[in-house]
């Protein structure tokens, strides 16, 4: 596994059907994940709650509650960075430069870009989400075309 590198011209593996699914899967992916969250906030809350006693603001359920509320509304923010991240993707699969740490950077890079537009925000939420969502797109690249990130491939036409 290269850290840097991938496949010289690696987006001529890719058809546009590739493009659309890895970056709809990481905008929408966040969202059955925050539900899930929520779904399980509750129910660790449920029965504490049934018997009557109290759960103290900082029990481990409010911050599972409070992630996934995040989690469920990342897609409305997140378009922007993906929209941003398109160039420079392309650019470093061009480049054979798709390594995983490659990746993580430009998601940390856009994650900074987002935060210093959202001012007086913490940069580490849009910092992680960032690298977080770099990551997953580039395992769904893995996923659909695995030569685009093999070092020793050569980019050419897509096989359909």
């Amino acid at each position: 596994m290269a850290l840097f590198r991938s496949a010289r011209r690696g987006d001529r593996l890719l058809t546009w059907r590739d493009w659309l699914a890895a970056y709809g899967a990481v905008w929408v992916l966040p969202v059955p994940l925050g539900l899930g969250m929520l779904i399980l906030a509750v129910l660790w809350r449920w029965p504490f709650e049934a018997l009557g006693w109290a759960i103290p603001a900082d029990a481990p359920s409010a911050y599972i509650f409070g992630l996934g509320i995040v989690a469920v509304f990342i897609p409305g923010f997140s378009w922007l960075g993906l929209v941003v991240s398109v160039p420079l993707v392309w650019l470093v699969l061009r480049l054979g430069l798709g390594g995983w740490l490659s990746f993580a950077l430009g998601g940390a890079a856009v994650g900074l870009l987002a935060a210093a537009m959202l001012g007086g925000m913490a940069a580490f939420a849009p910092v992680g989400i960032g690298v977080l969502s770099a990551l997953a797109f580039r395992q769904m690249l893995r996923w659909l075309r695995p030569a685009v990130l093999n070092p020793c491939a050569t980019g050419g036409p897509p096989e359909n």
